[in-house]
């Protein structure tokens, strides 16, 4: 089956993608829509129908949206595929009109990404061999996840508008298989992982090196790996620069999803060809590496890296018309095809366009739409509406003699899925795979209102306010890494070290502070039986504006995202070999608030 995300009569729902029996077109079905009018149909008294009525769904009303559709899981996938059967010879043999009603031509409807609004979009980098091979000295090559997670406002849909702006200085695209994540699960096992995949679709990953390019004339020296990190991947995340579609086809569409071939196009011009059996990490060791330290949910969404050419290199001269485009498309699954506005050189988009006259990104206009783009009082503030989670590196003052970390006038950032986020009162579990575990304690911000080129004078007015974070770190990740390794593969266990469910704990409410209000406050942590440490924040080098204003150049920050400072230089190193089970932690920042929670050990 192929399953899409759409809007028609200004209504957003999922449907089922077929081909019409009776015209020469593609058309998608509202499944509880098609439903009622089978029922309805079936109820005349002369009906073939009226005995033996079609029931598709045990419990209706269907879901309107395709995550909550994930959710049913087989007992969904089951009940849309007898509705698929039934509708196909309905439509040949009986009452087409009514139908009509319930579908519409796919040409007619707007198309949105499939999972719209991902909880998790978890993109894998340098997963082919080409990055090994074009390195003839490289001994070397960790069989280790490298990857970045994605915001919402950088995901559009099919035939949807990629913004350029001018100041990009360089612009690329790779298409890429992606999975859809349809069952629940923890410590997946890598036989059970494609029984956790509900199926596939196409992910554009999109790159410009803006930040890059800031970052190099700020340091007017070599970057480290996180500022490496930082100006690529918040490449990668900025608004409108990556995409998903046009569906989700399911896994008996698509049978082996190693022996798939995938074209990049742009204008109907072949630019590139790959093959789907050239990944080095599978789906498989993916899931089940994932879900070693998070939980995997339906509508999660991961893609699998560049398979071929890295980044299709556009030219100035190229031209992005209304009527060019670039192209993924996927054997079996699909193509995504996207517009391209090179803003300040050729915008063709008319001036009524919504995603020029509100804002380029489709989620952004849904939170404006639904009246959502502010949190009015800190009390508003709730964990599970927050969508994600940006982390600063190397922003206190031992930074470079601790890590070799230079102060810079730009912060180091990444993001972390929201599942690391965890309030006051919780029951942090330490996964099974974890080894060490240090604990430390931040200063973290909650942001108010959607954030898009806030200048750092007005970014106050953007915060919420602030609370303490509590962090657990988990040594594991560093053990798989083989030397010599490359700068990323040597770093990245720092970021993905407190990526684990709930492994970054804050206060339930934040507390209004004025910028200048946030030196000089003692924050404390206590572990019950393992000790104390004490800080300030006084240490930190840069302070929540600077953060907010650097990171909204490009990337839209929502209403409720959580942004820590990063660490301090104490952690609190608890011993290894020692199970932490019922430990009570308590964490504050002086004058704002304090936070409790309690460790669960899941080692033996």
């Amino acid at each position: 089956m192929k399953l899409a995300t759409f809007t028609a009569n200004g209504i957003e729902r999922f449907g089922l993608v077929l081909q019409h029996p009776a015209r020469d077109e593609v058309w998608v079905f509202d499944p509880e829509e098609t439903e009622s009018r089978l029922q309805f149909y079936a109820s005349r008294a002369t009906s073939p129908f009226q005995v033996d009525r079609p029931r598709f769904l045990p419990q209706r009303p269907w879901p309107r949206s395709m995550t909550d559709f994930l959710v049913l899981g087989e007992v969904g996938m089951d009940a849309l595929r007898r509705l698929q059967e039934y509708l196909l010879l309905f439509l040949q043999q009986s009452d087409q009109a009514l139908l009509a009603g319930a579908g519409f031509p796919l040409d007619s409807v707007t198309l949105r990404a499939p999972i719209p609004r991902p909880r998790l979009f978890f993109g894998l980098v340098q997963n082919s061999p080409t990055f090994s091979r074009r390195t003839p000295d490289r001994l070397v090559v960790n069989i280790y996840p490298q990857g970045h997670q994605r915001p919402q406002g950088s995901l559009i849909g099919p035939d949807e508008v990629v913004y350029i702006a001018p100041e990009m200085e360089s612009f690329g695209w790779t298409p890429e298989p992606g999975v859809i994540i349809g069952r629940k699960g923890k410590n997946i096992p890598i036989t059970e992982a494609m029984n956790y995949v509900a199926g596939y679709t196409v992910v554009m990953d999109l790159v410009h090196d803006l930040y890059t390019d800031q970052l190099k004339r700020e340091a007017n020296a070599p970057l480290d790996w996180f500022e490496d990190a930082t100006g690529s991947w918040l490449g990668k995340k900025s608004d409108t620069l990556g995409a998903m579609g046009p569906f989700l086809t399911t896994k008996e569409e698509v049978g082996n999803p190693y022996d798939l071939l995938m074209y990049t196009r742009q204008s109907g011009w072949q630019r590139d060809r790959a093959y789907t059996g050239s990944m080095v990490i599978g789906y498989e060791r993916l899931i089940n590496w994932l879900s070693s330290f998070m939980t995997l949910y339906p509508g999660d969404v991961l893609h699998m890296g560049t398979m071929a050419v890295d980044g299709m290199p556009f030219t100035p001269d190229m031209p992005f018309t209304e009527d060019d485009y670039i192209e993924g498309d996927l054997e079996r699954v699909g193509a995504l095809r996207l517009l391209v506005v090179l803003s300040g050189r050729e915008d063709w988009r008319p001036a009524d366009d919504p995603g020029r006259r509100i804002h380029a990104v489709p989620a952004v206009r849904d939170l404006i739409e639904a009246g959502t783009a502010v949190i009015a009082t800190p009390e508003q503030w709730r964990l599970e509406d927050v969508r994600h989670f940006w982390t600063v590196y190397g922003n206190y003052q031992a930074a470079e003699e601790v890590e070799g970390l230079a102060a810079r006038p730009s912060p180091r950032v990444l993001n972390c899925p929201a599942s690391a986020l965890a309030t006051t009162g919780s029951v942090v579990e330490i996964p099974s795979r974890a080894h060490e575990i240090s604990v430390g304690v931040e200063l973290a911000f909650v942001v108010s209102q959607v954030a898009h080129k806030v200048a750092e004078k007005e970014a106050a007015a953007f915060i919420l306010g602030y609370m303490p974070m509590a962090v657990l770190n988990d040594s594991s990740f560093v053990d798989p890494i083989r030397q010599p390794a490359t700068p990323q593969e040597q770093n990245l266990p720092a970021v993905y070290a407190r990526w684990a469910d709930g492994f970054n704990v804050v206060s339930s409410t934040p507390t209004p502070l004025a910028p200048d209000a946030v030196r000089g406050r003692t924050m404390q942590l206590d572990i019950a039986g393992y000790g104390s440490i004490q800080t300030s924040t006084d240490e930190y080098l840069l302070l929540a504006p600077r953060v907010l204003s650097f990171l909204s150049q490009w990337i839209t920050v929502f209403p409720g995202d959580v942004v820590t400072l990063g660490r301090t230089r104490e952690r609190l190193t608890l011993p290894r070999g020692q199970r932490l089970t019922d430990v009570e932690v308590q964490a504050s920042v002086e004058g704002v608030s304090t936070l409790q929670f309690v460790l669960a050990d899941q080692r033996q």
